[in-house]
């Protein structure tokens, strides 16, 4: 979301005359959620009336994940309480390779290695790693390709004259490669059996049709009777849209309705799953505690330079500014939302790698390799740590708020 700004306006003006191509439909049969707090995720929006509907992937219920959460729990013969651990990954364009590497070291802690999530939740660049890290450890390489990233693993700029009837900037047949071969066989399968067993994996995008948040159950995918290549698109297609910066890339044509970066709406969502935990709680009786654990794929700090002069370069700096303010509203709402809440705990890690040894340009870039190798770096060695450095919410909402 960091240049969407730029890539929309520009897009607006150069665009707005001409007959741009609707992308291709991905028809996958799939219902999607609206993650609002009064709303409960069992209930989704329909999807359109010619679009066919799979077995078992029409259930959104967060709730599913907290029910199981009470039948496993040791206690649950009891009235002890359960306490659901959730991963919620932010938005952050190539700061995502930070969450990579936390997830990666986090696994390797000899001390306090990565728990199993009973929900990962993920927006933009957390909803392409999110997948991975729900999948298992065992699948933890594939987290290894976002160190290093370069705008060419990612995207190709098109020439202006393919502009007149392009849905984006630039063509992302490097992402969709870069995502299919992180989505194995064996990934998919892992994903469809850790939902069976009561687990949750959902990410976020923005209806633009409906200009709503809308969530993706991928989990209810994997675990669909559905054939495997088509699970695999039909996850690919979810994550590129969450991830589908406006103007910049292409919006993501499922099932008739076009979708885009969900870091338009959110870049971190939470609240919702309160809605399924208090369901859950009239239908039980048990007492169920939330342990969140946000991983912010930004560092609340563009850099201090003077800006070039130039229609790119003013564009870029307005749009990494107001993106750094939305991800700072997204950490001050979620946290204080967790901290109203007598049964939630949160803590936080926040990508405020030192970038002093790459060039000013290559940070105000969209995917830069010195960048993104160097978050990396320092996300995995932060998650090795015998003492991760763990933000409390107050620190969270001390840096959401300094300027």
């Amino acid at each position: 979301m960091r240049t969407s700004i730029m890539f929309t306006l520009i897009s607006a003006m150069v665009l707005s005359s001409c007959g741009t191509v609707r992308p291709p439909i991905a028809g996958c049969g799939v219902q999607v959620a609206m993650p609002d707090v009064g709303q409960s995720l069992s209930d989704p929006l329909e999807s359109p009336p010619d679009a066919p509907i799979a077995e078992g992937m029409a259930n959104f219920s967060m709730a599913d994940a907290f029910r199981d959460a009470v039948e496993t729990a040791p206690q649950a013969a009891g009235s002890g309480p359960v306490t659901v651990e959730i991963l919620a990954l932010s938005a952050g364009g190539q700061f995502g390779a930070f969450g990579a590497g936390f997830m990666r070291g986090w696994a390797e802690n000899p001390v306090t290695p990565r728990p199993v999530f009973r929900l990962v939740t993920g927006v933009s660049a957390g909803a392409m790693i999110a997948p991975i890290v729900f999948a298992g450890t065992n699948f933890d390489e594939a987290l290894d390709g976002y160190r290093g990233l370069s705008e060419a693993d990612v995207f190709r700029r098109k020439p202006l004259t393919s502009l007149i009837s392009a849905p984006s900037f630039a063509d992302v047949t490097p992402l969709e490669a870069f995502v299919t071969s992180r989505m194995s066989d064996e990934l998919i399968n892992s994903i469809g059996r850790n939902y069976e067993e009561g687990r949750g994996l959902f990410i976020l995008a923005t209806d633009l049709d409906t200009t709503e948040a809308a969530v993706f159950n991928l989990g209810d995918i994997a675990a669909s009777s559905r054939p495997l290549e088509q699970k695999r698109d039909c996850i690919r297609e979810a994550m590129l849209a969450s991830a589908a910066i406006p103007g910049l890339f292409p919006p993501r044509n499922i099932d008739g309705s076009l979708f885009a970066d969900g870091g338009l709406r959110d870049q971190i969502f939470l609240e919702s799953i309160e809605e399924a935990r208090q369901e859950t709680i009239r239908k039980t009786g048990r007492n169920i505690r939330v342990s969140a654990t946000i991983v912010i794929n930004g560092s609340l700090r563009p850099p201090e330079t003077e800006v070039r002069d130039g229609l790119l370069s003013y564009a870029k700096r307005a749009a990494s500014i107001l993106a750094d303010e939305v991800l700072r509203d997204s950490i001050s709402e979620v946290v204080t939302f967790a901290q109203s809440q007598p049964n939630w705990t949160v803590r936080g890690m926040i990508a405020d790698t030192d970038l002093s040894q790459c060039p000013v340009e290559d940070l105000e870039g969209t995917f830069d390799p010195c960048v993104t190798q160097s978050i990396f770096d320092d996300g995995r060695q932060k998650a090795r740590l015998p003492r991760i450095p763990w933000l409390g919410p107050d620190e969270l909402l001390e840096l959401a708020g300094r300027l």
